[in-house]
């Protein structure tokens, strides 16, 4: 059974969001009643050796991107992360070096944006495995979730877009951007964990609409190709849609204009994803992007 399948299967068997719970399985966080003004967000992400990382990558930099892809939901949601727990399995073979400086990774991000480790756990496994989960928390008006799209929206995207080949171990997570967002009227938005044509189909089917994203506007990185922005994965930009009356607030908007660029337009269901080429073509974009299984 494929991930995404296997996903949506269990997403069904966890039936409808029960009381306290306002948003179950399907974005990039869970969301749950806290108080009046506040939600609480709980998210976790699993790193496995050979698939997230080498053997021969920096322990530091593994530390850094376990708690960087938790944040990176957290800021998709629109909120600020506080807590995380952290869980190793390993096989005893990895030295206590190894073990040290992956913490100083860890408690490296922890610092740059004030959360704290309250725990976890340590098991034995042949491969090295660090899941991290992470608590958050958003205020209710502010709460973006991939629902919300609309027909005659605009697509928009932080960048330019990272090469995920290069910064995937190091990159740091959009909060500060997504803090900016918080005060426009986002309609739906989700960070680029697997690609941009993978995660812009996943926010049209939670919004129940079809895009129509155009080459020429996706900003780049030097040296990144629009394949592998589309297909590859691991830039954790933030993909997001905005009424158009939105955008001139928000290209006037010091402390963000430099970094957001339009790629496209929210179109009806009905006309699926497409993307126009550079060569004028305008036809349907691959759904195609990082998959587990």
């Amino acid at each position: 059974m494929r991930e995404l399948k296997f996903i949506e299967t269990i997403r069904q068997r966890a039936g409808n969001a029960r009381s306290g719970v306002k948003l179950g399985i399907g974005d990039d966080a869970a969301v749950l009643e806290y108080d009046k003004s506040k939600y609480l967000l709980w998210a976790d992400d699993m790193l496995v050796e050979g698939t997230h990382f080498t053997k021969e990558d920096d322990s530091f930099d593994v530390g850094w991107k376990a708690v960087a892809v938790n944040i990176s939901d957290i800021a998709a949601m629109g909120g600020i992360p506080k807590y995380i727990t952290v869980s190793l399995g390993c096989s005893g073979k990895h030295s206590g070096k190894y073990l040290s400086k992956l913490y100083d990774g860890i408690f490296a991000i922890c610092k740059k944006f004030g959360i704290q480790v309250v725990g976890g756990d340590t098991n034995k496994s042949d491969k090295f495995i660090i899941d991290v989960s992470i608590i958050g928390f958003v205020e209710k008006k502010r709460l973006i979730t991939r629902k919300g799209a609309r027909i005659g929206d605009l697509i928009l995207v932080t960048g330019p877009i990272r090469n995920g080949r290069l910064t995937h171990l190091s990159f740091t997570p959009r909060l500060q951007e997504s803090r900016v967002l918080g005060v426009y009227k986002i309609t739906a938005m989700i960070d680029v964990s697997d690609g941009l044509s993978m995660d812009l189909n996943r926010l049209c089917e939670r919004s129940k609409v079809g895009a129509q994203i155009y080459a020429s506007s996706i900003t780049l990185v030097p040296g990144l190709s629009l394949d592998d922005a589309l297909y590859y994965g691991e830039s954790f930009e933030l993909l997001f849609t905005i009424p158009p009356k939105e955008i001139e607030k928000i290209k006037n908007d010091r402390k963000i204009s430099d970094s957001i660029f339009v790629i496209g337009s929210v179109v009806s269901s009905s006309q699926g994803v497409k993307i126009m080429t550079s060569s004028n073509e305008n036809k349907r974009l691959k759904i195609a992007g990082f998959k587990h299984f």
